[in-house]
């Protein structure tokens, strides 16, 4: 006699007014964010400066802190050279977002929002070690 089947879990609903409805495998996808910071940290190329383990466990920290967590979805996250980069592109409403961990305790932001791809309507930098900044700044950009 086999084990009875057991039912997969259905993909989430996600639907804002600044983004058209999407059915995503949403914990799949938060899975990639974190699979990819384990592999930046599994990455080690000779002589190159790399983040350090504590950068690496800053960054899952305050990802794991974003609220809404569905606004991980899309994120792009490169090393570059000691730090970690997280960015939110999108072409549509001209805005991006982008999360720097220089190191631990330690984030950047970098936020701009262009009209027509060339005029820069809004822009700012910002050093903080607060992490409710970065969902703030997200809910910026998914309006």
């Amino acid at each position: 006699m086999s084990a009875p089947a057991i039912p997969r879990p259905e993909s989430l609903s996600i639907s804002s007014s600044s983004v058209e409805e999407l059915l995503i495998p949403f914990p799949l996808e938060l899975q990639r964010v974190f699979n990819r910071l384990v592999a930046i940290s599994k990455e080690r190329v000779g002589a190159r400066k790399q983040p350090s383990e504590e950068t690496v466990d800053w960054a899952q920290t305050v990802l794991l802190r974003v609220v809404p967590s569905a606004y991980l979805i899309g994120a792009q996250i490169d090393p570059f050279e000691s730090e970690i980069h997280v960015t939110w592109e999108n072409e549509k409403s001209g805005k991006s977002v982008i999360v720097f961990f220089p190191g631990p305790r330690q984030i950047k932001m970098y936020w701009e929002w262009t009209e027509e791809g060339a005029q820069v309507r809004e822009h700012q930098l910002l050093s903080t070690e607060d992490v409710s900044e970065v969902s703030a700044r997200l809910r910026w950009f998914f309006q």
